[in-house]
């Protein structure tokens, strides 16, 4: 995102990495004695992965391991690191050693003194290293105390203790507390309902030796005032140290999306000896805007200072940063307050999903993972994306790609589901934490909110084991619990936004009403709904709520077959522990069985259960969604449960830890689609009830073509209807009768419903008319050939019956296909384009074709 480099007379910044030459041991371990060698490390890294790197724990994924690996969080861990310094390098007049991440109490000390200590995983961290430093070898070593042993006293010592997110054990008889929210390090390593636990220590971010004389440019910010299509007024904001006071000349250089230079602004400022604040006025007339995802290009500019003094160049910068106005809109309606994203003035309905972290070792998802899953979410029209509050802040590489890629972030602060610490030393922590993630994401054009916390409000008010703290507390302390939220929520990370965030809307909580009333309500602010799947209700029941804004609700299924087989062999028992422990919702098999048994017919065997739940996912999904978006302008936004995995894992995600998409990712590339045909059954099933609704900004002239049609290919009814799409809004159509078609039989019954222009398909949907255990399917005859097209290869599929819901699969080898989990239509055959560097006989040898019908035990079949 952004670039600096100091050049003076008397040197130049120098940043050197500090990235080989580190070793790492145990400081004490009766248990595991081979821990207290030295070993070689990885940094930025992991404990976990560095003792698996060295062979000395076990594939921490693998099976039950994970239990196993419990002593990695008990126990002290020290780093150490020897590099050489020139002497040239310290006859710079600064040379400061800079910590981006360390997790999480660490004492530091530098050629055996003393320099720092740290205790907070979210922030970076910098000392003045020239008093300690010598021309020739240094030693740097870094001590990281046990999380769970520096807390847990803490925790024992305190009046009451907070109720964590309750993933963590409570046993004080034992000596077990909740320690996770008492901290500020990633809450999703204590353990989620889908993650493991996996408490980490390490250097989990670069560090590096900067050097420098004469100035240095901290930062660069570009400050947004106003944004329209007609001009943007803004501010370059400049940070700056100098060594010396007097005159310069500061040069601003832009560079327009398509690469033209625009006109140089040169100021002449006064320098102070240290710090410096400056401020250049830019004034764009019709400027290029940054659009999310499917509104408009995602065009950002180029900003460039420098600092010239003499002739001679003392320091420059770089900032890559997209203009556009950023509104939350809440304003009194019809409904109750409405929730609504306004980019550039235009109401952008949100659809995306929740982010969870990529890995349970952050350091070793690399950009090119980043994008991977990114891109996925880009390509299925997803526009809005939230990081969860139990995570993390992530690294630059992310929100560049979420710039890059027109995808908006919804970000929660690292708080989730657990009450926080009123003491002083934590608060100002946080607002140190708050003050240095906000400044630093500032001008990403993708940040669009910053919210509080996930679901800490709503679980002080709504879950079972908070409402039992607070009857057995005192009313003193019960309200000095609730103020030292406000004083968090509403007070220290609100101002934050305000002063670093660049006009970013602020929330307090997901779920949440900005305090107006309790969080979570269909009328006013954000919902997460978890009846369907938690709670057990059919998911149909989505119909039954009409949300502002649905900021989470999801449904689990199983992950890639490939990916079940990494972490459990052969082994198909879902009581084993190779598959019970990853599956880490409670009862979250007999949930699956459930859902499952409702809606289809027995699975044939294992790969077949995986595929219906999958299927199952991807249905329950798909109905909320359409629902939701049926509801426009009522409802603005639908960001499901959860784009991806941290392990691999059975979950809600959409795309698996390894990048393998599920049923649900290929159901989003049509239910986020720019236009969908969003169809209901009436109660009594005697019509069909239809939306069509449209995210274009122009509206269009269409046809909507209504085919009734039987399995073996019949058509009972072929329909025409010109329709009007208006834009930005759902289109209410007339009701289709089902009494009218005759013929018409439920079990056996498809609608083809089409939304055409000028020959060309908008929007298609099928529609069904009863469960999948009582469709009166045959055994389609399905053909399938492949053949090279391109530089990939085309899989073309016809049967003469209806093929519901094939999924085609090619084995190991790595392929993409633009759709899958589709429905073959009778003597309509369906062109699925795959990309994959192999051959063409591989591909061939290695296709799979199934569809619902040989996935399930039929009438009659054992």
């Amino acid at each position: 995102m952004q670039h600096t480099e100091a050049v003076g007379p008397t040197g130049q910044l120098q940043q050197r990495q500090l990235t080989t030459g580190w070793r790492f041991r145990a400081v004490q371990s009766s248990d595991h004695p081979e821990t207290t060698a030295w070993h070689p490390t990885t940094v930025p890294g992991a404990v976990h992965t560095d003792l698996e790197h060295a062979g000395l724990i076990p594939n921490p994924f693998f099976g039950d391991n994970e239990k196993r690996l419990q002593w990695i969080e008990r126990t002290d861990w020290e780093y150490t690191c020897d590099f050489e310094v020139s002497a040239a390098a310290l006859h710079q007049q600064h040379a400061e050693l800079v910590f981006e991440g360390l997790d999480t109490f660490a004492d530091i000390q530098l050629n055996g003194k003393p320099v720092l200590h740290t205790d907070n995983m979210f922030r970076s961290w910098t000392f003045d290293a020239k008093p300690y430093l010598v021309a020739g070898h240094n030693t740097l070593t870094i001590l990281f105390h046990s999380p769970m042993n520096t807390v847990t006293p803490l925790v024992a010592k305190a009046p009451y203790v907070l109720p964590g997110t309750g993933y963590e054990p409570f046993n004080p008889a034992k000596g077990i507390y909740p320690v996770g929210h008492y901290m500020r390090k990633a809450p999703y390593q204590f353990g989620w309902d889908w993650g493991p636990r996996f408490v980490t220590s390490g250097i989990w971010r670069p560090v590096h030796l900067d050097t420098w004389s004469g100035a240095r440019i901290r930062s660069l910010h570009l400050q947004q005032e106003s944004v329209t299509a007609a001009r943007a007024i803004t501010n370059v904001s400049v940070a700056l140290d100098s060594d010396v006071a007097g005159s310069a000349t500061l040069e601003v250089h832009l560079t327009d999306p398509a690469g033209h230079a625009l006109p140089v602004r040169q100021i002449s400022v006064e320098l102070d000896r240290g710090a410096n604040h400056l401020l250049v006025p830019v004034r764009l007339d019709h400027p290029q805007l940054w659009w999310p995802n499917g509104y408009g290009p995602q065009s950002r500019y180029t900003v460039a200072v420098n600092l010239v003094r003499g002739g001679q160049h003392l320091a420059t910068a770089t900032l890559h940063t997209g203009l556009r106005s950023v509104e939350l809109r809440r304003v009194p309606d019809q409904w109750g307050t409405s929730f609504t994203f306004i980019i550039n003035g235009v109401p952008i309905y949100a659809k995306g999903a929740d982010v969870v972290p990529f890995d349970s070792f952050p350091p070793r998802t690399t950009t090119a993972q980043k994008r991977v899953i990114l891109t996925s979410a880009r390509d299925v029209h997803m526009n809005m994306l939230r990081i969860w509050g139990g995570g993390f802040y992530e690294t630059d590489d992310f929100y560049d790609l979420c710039d890059e890629l027109g995808l908006m972030v919804w970000h929660d602060f690292m708080f989730g589901g657990a009450m926080v610490p009123g003491d002083k030393a934590y608060q100002e922590n946080v607002q140190a934490e708050a003050a240095e993630q906000v400044e630093r994401l500032s001008d990403h054009p993708s940040m669009t909110i910053w919210c509080g916390n996930n679901e800490v409000e709503t679980a002080w008010h709504n879950w079972g084991d908070q409402q039992k703290f607070q009857k057995d507390v005192t009313s003193a302390q019960r309200e000095r619990v609730w103020q030292d939220y406000v004083v968090m929520f509403r007070d220290i990370l609100k101002s934050a936004v305000a002063e670093h965030g660049n006009g970013v809307p602020y929330w307090p909580s997901s779920p949440g009403s900005n305090f107006d009333d309790a969080g979570g309500t269909d009328s006013n602010g954000d919902v997460h709904s978890w009846s369907v799947w938690s709670a057990g209700a059919p998911y149909t029941d989505y119909a039954k709520i009409a949300p502002r804004f649905l900021s989470e609700f999801g449904f689990q299924s199983m992950p890639d077959l490939r990916t079940v087989r990494s972490f459990a062999g052969k082994e198909e028992d879902l009581s084993s522990p190779l598959l019970l422990t990853h599956e880490r919702f409670i009862h979250g098999f007999d949930r699956m069985q459930q859902y499952l048994k409702a809606e289809f017919r027995p699975a044939r065997d294992f790969p077949s259960f995986v595929y219906l739940s999958q299927l199952m996912q991807a249905e329950a999904i798909q109905f909320g969604v359409e629902h939701m978006r049926s509801l426009r302008p009522q409802n603005m936004g639908t960001l499901y449960w959860q784009l991806d995995d941290c392990w691999p894992v059975a979950s809600w995600a959409s795309i698996d830890y390894y990048g393998r998409w599920k049923a649900l990712q290929y159901y989003a590339k049509r239910f986020y689609a720019p236009i969908v045909l969003t169809p209901e059954l009436d109660s009594a099933g005697h019509e069909l009830r239809l939306h069509i609704v449209s995210d274009e900004q122009t509206p269009r002239a269409a046809v909507l073509r209504v085919r009734f049609m039987r399995f073996d290919g019949t058509v009972l009814s072929d329909q025409h209807q010109p329709v009007s799409v208006a834009a930005l809004a759902s289109t209410p159509v007339a009701p289709i009768s089902l009494t009218n078609v005759a013929g018409f039989d439920p079990t056996a019954t498809v609608a083809v419903l089409s939304l055409e222009q000028e020959g060309r398909s908008l929007a298609t949907r099928n529609v069904y008319f009863t469960r999948s255990a009582d469709l009166a399917l045959q055994q389609p005859q399905i053909n399938a050939q492949v053949h090279t097209e391109g530089s990939g290869f085309v899989v073309e599929l016809s049967t003469p019956v209806l093929a519901r819901a094939v999924a085609l699969s090619f084995g190991d080898l790595d392929a993409k296909l633009d759709d899958n989990y589709f429905d073959v239509l009778p003597h309509e055959p369906r062109r699925i384009h795959v990309a994959s560097k192999v051959s063409l006989a591989e591909i061939q040898k290695a296709l799979a074709v199934r569809s619902l019908f040989d996935s399930t035990v039929q009438a009659g079949h054992k």
